[in-house]
């Protein structure tokens, strides 16, 4: 749920005339979460989920407001000696707008490396 940019909109209130003409309001938000961490052996293990997020806009925020998000990851991981880890990850990302018909979606691939080393 961080990938909300905000929790409180603007709500146009009419019947406040002019000193109340709009009222800030909670945004419901739905999120949900899946993922799955799997080790095959000794040298290899994966990763892989996805989660989403939807806010309830309300009525007076911007046509270009978040309104909905989608976040899926899968990796692969080669453990070649102790304390040595490589691999590949895809990500894939898509983000909706409130109003303006706007949504935008990315895949990215990229290669991940680490060391570590133990003190004695």
């Amino acid at each position: 749920m961080n990938d909300a940019p905000v929790d409180i909109g603007i709500r146009l209130n009419p019947g406040g005339g002019p000193r109340v003409p709009i009222k800030g309001v909670a945004l419901p938000v739905t999120a949900a979460m899946a993922y799955l961490d799997h080790k095959w052996n000794d040298r290899f293990s994966s990763s892989i989920g996805y989660s989403m997020l939807n806010i309830s806009n309300s009525n007076g925020q911007r046509p270009d407001a978040f309104h909905r998000g989608h976040y899926a990851s899968a990796n692969l991981l080669f453990y070649p000696v102790p304390n040595v880890m490589v691999g590949s990850e895809v990500i894939y990302g898509r983000r909706s707008n409130f109003l303006d018909g706007f949504s935008s979606e990315d895949v990215h691939l990229h290669s991940r490396s680490n060391t570590t080393s133990r003190k004695s």
